[in-house]
């Protein structure tokens, strides 16, 4: 069903995305869920990471977010963290030099495309995408 995705193109589409790191193993988790204009659910996904920071979950996030959107045709990405730092990051534009891989490779990734925009959301309006961040660690 390729036809499915004709207009995605032109469609924005909403990415939640969260991460979350446990207390005791520093291991980290990360989930999101994207959805169109309408609110109708498209794909969620969660990951388990190892060890890495609450920063780099965070933008592990988004990335498998934007790239699973991407492969499926969507063009057009609004993405929703609750993270402030992240979303101040990612709309900077001056990150050649930043020591953290991930981050490096999203930015890359978001420089080619044109059709994306960050919102910064108050960390209770991000409950799904935070219940699935934390599913993979069951």
């Amino acid at each position: 069903g390729s036809n499915l995705t004709v207009n995605s193109d032109d469609t924005w589409v909403y990415l939640s995305t969260d991460g979350a790191v446990a207390r005791d193993s520093g291991y980290a988790t990360t989930g999101g869920v994207a959805r169109d204009q309408d609110g109708n659910w498209i794909v969620g996904f969660n990951r388990f990471l190892g060890v890495c920071s609450p920063f780099e979950a965070e933008v592990w996030g988004i990335l498998d977010g934007i790239l699973i959107l991407f492969n499926k045709g969507y063009r057009r990405i609004i993405i929703m963290t609750d993270n402030l730092k992240v979303a101040q990051i990612l709309t900077d534009m001056d990150l050649e030099d930043s020591g953290i891989t991930v981050l490096r490779r999203t930015h890359r990734i978001l420089q080619s495309e044109r059709g994306w925009m960050i919102k910064h959301i108050p960390r209770n309006h991000n409950l799904v995408a935070n219940r699935l961040a934390k599913l993979s660690f069951s």
